[in-house]
């Protein structure tokens, strides 16, 4: 403890290296409890506010624990951002300062690294492969790189590439030969796994580590047991969960892969390299059956919808739809595996199981989805209602990922740390993340901000809106208001929404007004991607972003650039969300309050991380308003009131 105390005191390592430092009060606690946890090999949750500093509070114990143990750490967080300003800032910041190296090292899964023998392969027959100009330029650009590229990894690269393009030519774990690969010694992934099997301090994503967790085969697995394990942004960790420990078949996955083996109209795709001609009119049969099951799908959606505006249906019953792709997906893996007996040489045979495997995945998901074959799983369609949009897909997800975190990733005793500025619910309450993720024994530490948000925030609250169920009377409120606080800030605003329907009424009513005020206007679901959202953002003076979803958190925008960030409505998810309704049908079968439990905590949550927007340095100012009323109109909006930190409100009629 004393050696964690004097790395942040006044005159330690830190504030040696570091302009202007100074010692806050809450990293040094939140340090000190970190190194406690791991020496006990205990659970521990800090809610630490913007500002505290949470990586070097975290960082510095880890390394000073698996560099004197030889131990290995791994350090899960949510977003890229913070992975790259780990890895490419803090660490190396904190290894100059301490003069430790810390041996760390950034983990990217198998997919993102070049597979030199792969790309040979695809060279000699690239005008089999290769469906036009533009693909082949994409190749000839792959090619160029891979004599120049310094890890062989998509991060090295200026542009990414195609996507189909790539995964011709990309590392995949069912075709790796591992040590029998010609080209073993010069690998890029497997010179990555060296560096993993010699690091002490691995810096993943959430979605690698929970995919790794789901992996069965041992080999398969990329990440190492580890010794101590840190979940920074683990506010967000159920949904990733969720994701990974279930399964998706959708058309346009099932026509992506069928390309890459034949595409009848481009004369292109594997098949055609190999010369297999019963292959091939399987593709062509499970083309065509795939168009006619997801038509059936989107009928059986669209009776039940009757027009109304949700993507998603849940399928309460088995064999919903009856599976017309099974019997042509086995002829395919009957087919290729007849060609595998007769291929020419190691490199088709290589491949050719590795598609055998993918149609194998593709029949074993099919067969869980439609015979609903994993209890206390949910089931549903989800069907894309955006205009040129066909996408059309089924789905089973675990309705509890706590029951299934028990008993994997608490299986063993080691110290697991939970960290995030929004974990806590109400009056510093853990209770809903450890019941959601499953945590029985944890300790619990609740720190606030270093920030002055009394001085520097003042916070609108609009007291007489429509309730948001009048959708159309509720989105001509939320206009008026909208237009008036955008003005009060002169833009550098986000206005943040719950749902597109909302979000695209309130802009339709204000186009004209944001163009007659010249602002840099900025809309998600218009075309552009979020990180070029965010750079238009940050470059324009005055910008004006409507966003949902992805922009209520993991957004670092300091200075006058984000000034306001307008809330129009509180962020309760959809109720009839198949996972949403199934989580809440399962509170009230034990005779739990589904809304107290669920939906009321976790749109805390999402407030704090709308909120938390705003302020992201000492010196930031600005205002938050919100549009919901319901806030200071019904009893549980102290809830998300008494959840963030204390500022200057304003009643606003």
């Amino acid at each position: 403890m004393d050696y964690i105390g004097s790395v942040f005191d006044n005159d330690g390592p830190i504030a040696r290296v570091m302009p202007n430092y100074e010692a806050r009060e809450e990293q040094v606690k939140m340090a000190e409890a970190i190194s406690e946890a791991i020496i006990d090999s205990d659970t521990l949750i800090v809610e630490a506010g913007t500002g505290v500093g949470k990586s070097f509070s975290y960082l510095v114990p880890v390394a000073a624990f698996v560099l004197e143990t030889q131990g290995v750490a791994i350090i899960s967080t949510n977003t890229i951002t913070l992975q790259e300003q780990i890895i490419y800032k803090d660490i190396p910041f904190l290894e100059k300062a301490l003069e430790l190296d810390f041996k760390a090292v950034l983990v990217k899964g198998r997919h993102n690294y070049l597979c030199l023998r792969r790309l040979n392969s695809s060279n000699f027959r690239q005008k089999d492969l290769f469906a036009d100009e533009y693909e082949m330029r994409q190749f000839t650009a792959i090619m160029a790189w891979s004599y120049k590229t310094a890890d062989g990894s998509l991060y090295d690269m200026e542009e990414e590439p195609d996507s189909k393009v790539w995964d011709m030519v990309s590392v995949d774990a069912e075709s790796c030969l591992g040590k029998k690969c010609p080209c073993y010694k010069r690998c890029f992934f497997q010179k990555a796994r060296e560096k993993i099997r010699d690091a002490r301090v691995l810096v993943v994503n959430h979605h690698l580590f929970f995919s790794n967790l789901a992996i069965q085969e041992e080999q398969k697995k990329l990440l190492p047991e580890c010794d101590v394990l840190v979940f920074d942004e683990a506010h967000s960790i159920e949904n990733v969960a969720t994701e990974h420990l279930g399964s998706s078949v959708t058309n346009t996955g099932i026509r992506y892969l069928m390309d890459m083996f034949f595409n009848l109209k481009k004369q292109k795709g594997f098949l055609l390299a190999l010369g297999d001609q019963d292959s091939m009119e399987w593709v062509e049969v499970i083309r065509k059956r795939s168009d006619t099951f997801f038509k059936e799908i989107r009928e059986y959606f669209e009776e039940r919808k009757l027009g109304g505006e949700a993507d998603s249906l849940r399928i309460r019953s088995a064999c919903f739809v009856a599976n017309s792709l099974e019997a042509p997906l086995s002829k395919l893996v009957e087919s290729l595996l007849n060609a595998k007996k007769i291929a020419k040489n190691k490199e088709d045979e290589v491949e050719i199981t590795s598609f055998i495997k993918k149609i194998n995945s593709l029949k074993d998901s099919l067969d869980i989805i439609l015979n609903q074959a994993i209890k206390d799983y949910v089931y549903w369609i989800e069907c894309s209602r955006r205009p040129r949009n066909s996408k059309v897909s089924i789905n089973a997800a675990p309705i509890n990922v706590g029951n299934i975190l028990k008993e994997t990733l608490f299986s063993r005793r080691r110290p697991v740390i939970f960290t995030s500025a929004t974990l806590c619910v109400g009056n510093g309450s853990f209770q809903y993340l450890r019941k959601r993720l499953g945590i029985e024994e944890a300790k619990e530490l609740e720190l606030g901000s270093p920030f002055d948000y009394e001085k520097q925030v003042r916070m609108y609250i609009a007291k007489n809106m429509p309730l948001p169920g009048r959708i159309a009377e509720y989105a001509a409120a939320v206009s008026e208001k909208t237009k008036k606080y955008i003005e009060l800030t002169n833009g550098n605003a986000f206005v943040l929404f719950t749902s597109y329907s909302l979000m695209n009424m309130v802009y339709e009513e204000l186009e004209a007004f944001l163009a007659r005020k010249g602002f840099n206007v900025l809309k998600q679901g218009s075309g552009l991607g979020r990180s070029r959202m965010l750079s238009s953002f940050k470059k324009e003076k005055g910008s004006v972003l409507f966003g949902v979803d992805s922009f209520w958190q993991g957004i670092d925008i300091q200075g006058q650039a984000l000034s306001n960030v307008i809330i129009t409505k509180l962020p309760f998810a959809v109720p009839d969300h198949p996972v949403i309704e199934a989580r809440a049908e399962e509170i009230q079968k034990r005779g739990g309050d589904a809304f107290l439990e669920y939906n009321l905590p976790e749109a805390v949550l999402r407030f704090k991380q709308g909120f938390g927007r705003l302020v992201r340095s000492r010196s930031d100012t600005g205002i938050i308003a919100v549009l919901d009323s319901r806030i200071i109109n019904k009893s549980y909006g102290r809830q998300f009131l008494s959840s963030v930190p204390k500022c200057e409100i304003i009643i606003d009629s």
